[in-house]
């Protein structure tokens, strides 16, 4: 893969005066939920942003919402609420820093709501959206704009392989064209031990199995649960203990651990993830979550520099994937790329087959910008609501 730049480029090749804002949200019920260890995802969202500037160009972007489901809709009318004022009719010709502008506009509401999260992924949305944004008016990849040694090809990982058909989801995986599977733990070991040994006992050449305890334990009980999986060979142990207890409870926890650690979708600012370099092996930050390209970009800048693997944390819709996907193709790095094949079909419309899988990889396509042009025709069975901005 492609070698880390320092920065993201600060001047655009071509700069972009927002017209118009519109903001999406659908939701599909699902046969089959989502099953963490703290709860379930009984439906898939998305929550779209799209940006036309004066020219007609426009740029998507995806504000995170998965759990709990409430969530998608009320970020949705929070960023109508809010970011309408800061975006339309502005020139941006350097999206970094007109969007540190941005979140510092936001700052007196996330105080005085008390909402760090919800504010943090619109603007998180918005950035998307204005990198993919020019990224389509320089007639470019994303990944391209952002480094021009770009590949395009990730190695990626079927993620969120659920405790009850896990076995089952594994192999269909494989025969996609995945090699890496990450495994939801956090159950009793009743459920865990015999999903781990079963995948573990179909692994192939090449093949690696991660797993995601989504913060279940205490870090009492992950110090010694982490030396009973040693046997699995594990590419990682995912958030063992929840991603805000102290250092001292995540060092504990590191000297327990026999395989690598990740985690970092459920930190929040820039500190965080310097400290938790320390006991960190592969850092996950979520493009919806933290920052947009701008924000995880510097994290994995930062991640690299350190010696760990950046790897993007996504498990929601499309557009989130697409802007993963060139994230981390343009950051380099040995990483993988998240890529949840549990049952989304708004995904997958919106999608439309624009990665493909060879042998381990993802293929990504070298049209302009992220890579897709969502249509929000196409997803009309699936639309909630639809509200639009205009300068």
């Amino acid at each position: 893969m492609a070698s880390t730049q320092v920065s993201l480029p600060e001047n655009l090749p071509n700069s972009q005066t927002v017209a118009r804002l519109d903001i999406y949200v659908f939701r599909a019920t699902v046969l089959k939920p989502v099953v963490t260890s703290f709860g379930t995802i009984p439906s898939r969202s998305s929550v779209l942003l799209r940006l036309t500037d004066n020219d007609g160009a426009t740029g998507w972007g995806e504000i995170w919402g998965n759990f709990p489901t409430i969530t998608s809709e009320y970020r949705a009318n929070l960023a109508a609420w809010a970011l309408p004022e800061l975006v339309l009719g502005q020139t941006i010709s350097a999206v970094s820093k007109f969007m540190a502008g941005v979140v510092e506009a936001l700052k007196v509401l996330e105080v005085q709501s008390d909402e760090p999260g919800p504010i943090a992924g619109i603007a998180a949305g918005l950035d998307q959206a204005l990198w993919d944004l020019a990224a389509r008016k320089a007639g470019l990849p994303l990944r391209t704009l952002l480094n021009s040694e770009a590949s395009n090809r990730v190695p990626a990982y079927a993620s969120g392989l659920n405790p009850q058909d896990a076995v089952e989801v594994a192999e269909q995986s494989r025969q996609r064209g995945f090699r890496g599977f990450k495994l939801k733990i956090g159950f009793g070991d009743d459920i865990d031990t015999p999903n781990l040994e079963r995948i573990t006992d179909g692994l192939g050449t090449g093949e690696t199995l991660y797993a995601d305890a989504n913060q279940r334990w205490s870090p009492e009980d992950a110090a010694a649960k982490l030396p009973t999986l040693e046997k699995f060979n594990l590419g990682w142990v995912e958030e063992p203990i929840r991603a805000d207890q102290p250092a001292e409870a995540w060092r504990t926890v590191r000297t327990a651990a026999t395989m690598p650690l990740a985690g970092g979708e459920n930190l929040r600012g820039g500190t965080a993830f310097t400290e938790a370099l320390e006991w960190l092996d592969f850092v996950q930050p979520d493009a919806g979550k933290l920052g947009g390209i701008s924000g995880c970009h510097a994290i994995a800048v930062q991640a690299l520099n350190a010696g760990r693997t950046y790897c993007p944390h996504w498990l929601s819709g499309a557009v989130g994937l697409m802007h993963s996907a060139n994230l981390l193709a343009a950051a380099g790095g040995p990483g993988v790329l998240e890529m949840d094949v549990n049952e989304n079909p708004i995904r997958d419309a919106t999608l439309d087959g624009a990665i493909t899988l060879e042998d381990g990889a993802a293929v990504l396509p070298d049209t302009s910008g992220i890579g897709i042009d969502p249509d929000p025709a196409a997803l009309a069975e699936w639309a909630v609501s639809h509200q639009n901005f205009q300068s």
